[in-house]
């Protein structure tokens, strides 16, 4: 599906991209994004033009880019395009590591580290969501 991006999410990848200091092949600028859908596919079943739509956006820095529509789902009503594009890769990543590699469960606790980071305050968000208690700790 073609997407219409109207904003993008910056991410520490992104910074260490621009200053040549990623190590290895750090891809294209921007990895999440908000947009509208302006064209789909023949097997597109989710989405239409006209959708208002955020994800994961390999390229999202770039104004006008081809996605699969796997990696995208509906903006919630009420939030802005800087919201929804701030929100898709450090939730993701919070809840891969506290559901699918931790098994956190409600009621117990787990410590973050680096809370004050965009991971770190999407996994307190999440340990809270789930019922479990959440801590963190600042990193120096």
């Amino acid at each position: 599906m073609r997407l219409d991006v109207r904003a993008a999410g910056l991410n520490f990848r992104d910074v260490l991209n621009a200053l040549g200091m990623y190590p290895g092949e750090a891809g294209q600028l921007g990895a999440e994004a908000v947009g509208v859908v302006t064209a789909t596919g023949p097997e597109a079943t989710d989405f239409a033009p006209g959708d208002r739509v955020m994800g994961m956006v390999p390229g999202g820095l770039g104004t006008d880019v081809l996605i699969d529509e796997r990696f995208l789902v509906h903006v919630p009503d009420g939030w802005t395009d800087e919201q929804a594009a701030s929100i898709p890769l450090v939730f993701l990543t919070a809840y891969y590591g506290l559901t699918e590699l931790a098994g956190l469960r409600a009621g117990e606790s787990v410590l973050v580290h680096a809370g004050a980071g965009g991971v770190g305050m999407a996994a307190v968000q999440l340990a809270r969501h789930l019922g479990a208690e959440s801590t963190w700790a600042r990193s120096y």
